[in-house]
C-alpha cells in the first residue's frame, strides 16, 4: 500500500466511530480499575485491622480520595456523552476526551498508585496496560481530529500501534482503490 494512501485510510479508521467505541471502552475499564482497586484497598484495610500502610500508601489513598476520584467520576460521565453525541456524527465532545486524556499525566503528576500493591498484582499490571492503550488510542484520535499528524509519523507503528493493511481497506471509500 502506498504511505499516501495508507495515511489516509489511517485518518479514516481514528475517526471512525469503532475506533471511538474501542477507545472509549479502555477508556472506561481504565477508570473503573483503577476505582475498583481503591475500593478493594479499602476494604482490605477494614478486614485486616493489623496491616499499617506505608506512607506512601497513605498518601496515594489520601490523593485518590481528595483528586482522582472526583475527576474519574467527572471523566467516566463525559465518556458516555462524548460516545452518544459520536454515535450522531458529533467528535468535539470526544476530541475533548482525548485530549483530556492525554492531559491526565500532567494533573495526576506525583500521584501514584502505591495502594494497588496489596492488590492482585494482576490489578496493577491491568490498570498501567490499559493507560499505555487508551493513551495511544486518545493520541491517534486528537491528532487526527485537530489534523496536528506530522507528514509520516502517522506510518510509524511506534506512535500509533500495530497498522493492519487489510484492515485498512475497510475504510475505502465506495469506488476507491488502492
Amino acid at each position: 500500500m502506498n504511505p499516501k494512501k495508507k495515511s489516509q485510510l489511517l485518518k479514516r479508521k481514528f475517526q471512525s466511530l469503532e475506533y471511538i467505541e474501542q477507545f472509549i471502552e479502555h477508556y472506561q475499564q481504565f477508570i473503573d480499575i483503577g476505582l475498583d482497586a481503591l475500593a478493594s484497598y479499602k476494604e482490605y484495610k477494614k478486614k485486616n485491622p493489623a496491616f499499617i500502610p506505608t506512607k506512601c500508601m497513605e498518601t496515594d489513598e489520601w490523593l485518590w480520595e481528595k483528586k482522582v476520584r472526583p475527576n474519574f467520576l467527572g471523566m467516566r460521565s463525559s465518556s458516555v456523552e462524548a460516545l452518544q453525541n459520536a454515535k450522531q456524527g458529533k467528535k468535539t465532545t470526544v476530541r475533548s476526551l482525548a485530549g483530556d486524556f492525554r492531559g491526565l499525566s500532567r494533573s495526576m503528576d506525583g500521584i501514584r498508585e502505591a495502594f494497588m500493591e496489596i492488590l492482585d498484582p494482576s490489578v496493577k499490571e491491568e490498570y498501567l496496560s490499559l493507560w499505555k492503550i487508551t493513551s495511544r488510542e486518545a493520541r491517534n484520535i486528537e491528532k487526527t481530529i485537530n489534523q496536528w499528524w506530522k507528514e509520516d509519523s502517522i506510518l510509524k507503528e511506534s506512535i500509533t500501534g500495530p497498522i493492519d493493511e487489510q484492515e485498512l481497506k475497510n475504510y475505502l471509500q465506495p469506488g476507491e482503490s488502492l
